[in-house]
Parts: structure tokens; sequence; C-alpha cells
């Protein structure tokens, strides 16, 4: 269980809405993955942002640790000893789904050096009958904010079906450690 926490410094504090804030120190995943972990993350209760220096220095390694030592208990309570691999098992999911989604909007892929994403997100939290709708937002991240350019609804079920909506187009959440800023 430890080989996983190896690279990544985890910080979890409560913030105002009663949700579990979840920082994450190191070299930052893709974009995708990043998705995926922090959807993942609001249906366990988490908020996942990345920690830069700043967070380490302000609060130091060793509140850090203490913080982890303590929420960890509270996670193995709730989610079992094997809770942090729960937890990836289910971003590998959502990863995986997630990519059917960006495939059937946009097969043609501009490639690794692209300012364009897809950012994916369920439209229900906590999810209510219909577990598999989803909402799309096709990103243009070559300025300094990221702009919005089309937004998705539809459901991921055997087929992924998705339609274009029309009206406002915004970003629900950034990403700065991928460089995706409202």
């Amino acid at each position: 269980m430890r080989a996983i926490w190896v690279g990544f410094v985890f910080f979890i504090g409560l913030n105002v809405s009663a949700q579990a804030s979840y920082y994450l120190t190191g070299r930052p995943f893709s974009f995708e993955r990043n998705n995926a972990i922090k959807e993942v993350g609001f249906r366990w209760g988490l908020n996942i942002s990345y920690a830069g220096n700043d967070v380490a220095e302000a609060l130091g390694l060793t509140a850090i640790a203490a913080a982890n030592d303590s929420v960890e208990r509270i996670m193995v309570q709730s989610f079992g000893a094997e809770w942090l691999g729960t937890f990836y098992a289910q971003v590998d999911q959502e990863e995986a789904l997630h990519q059917r989604i960006r495939q059937a909007l946009n097969p043609t892929t501009d490639g690794a050096g692209s300012n364009r994403f897809i950012l994916i997100r369920k439209v229900d939290y906590p999810p209510k009958v219909d577990k598999k709708r989803y909402e799309a937002f096709q990103l243009d991240a070559s300025s300094s904010h990221t702009r919005c350019i089309a937004r998705y609804l539809g459901k991921a079920k055997r087929k992924v079906r998705m339609k274009q909506q029309e009206g406002g187009c915004e970003l629900p959440y950034d990403f700065p450690q991928n460089g995706i800023i409202k």
C-alpha cells in the first residue's frame, strides 16, 4: 500500500462546506487523469487539488504528515485499509469512461501539444437514479484564461450519446497544475 504514496505528499483538511480538501504535491498527472481524480474525489467527499511549494512552506511537512495520519485513520474506518487502492481503481474506471466520451466528441485528436481539452463531469452529485449522465466542456487554453468553446450533455452507457447545448458555457472548475484557469 505504501508504494502508491511514493512521489506524493498528501494533506487533507476540512473546508467551509465540510468537504475534505485533499492536496497533492509532486509532479502532476495529465489533464485527463486529473479530471478523473477530481470527479471520483467529489463522489468520495474530497475536493482534490495540487498544493505547490507555497502550501508546503506555509504548513511544513511535519504538519502535512500529522494531518495525513489523522485523515488516514478516518478513511480506513470509512472505506477500509485499502481505501487508497480502491480510490485509484475507481479513478482508472472513470478515466476509461472519460476517454470513451472524448473519442465520441472528437474522434480526431489534436496531438500532445494541443491547447484544446475536453473536461468531463457527472451531472448529479451525489448520483441519483441515472448514474451515467455526463456534461462535457470543450476548452481552449491557448491564452492565460481558459475559454469554454462548447458544452455537451448526454449519457454514457453502452454507447455514448452527447448533444451540444445552447446558451452559456462556463468552466465548472479549473486545473492550475495543467494550465487550465477559469
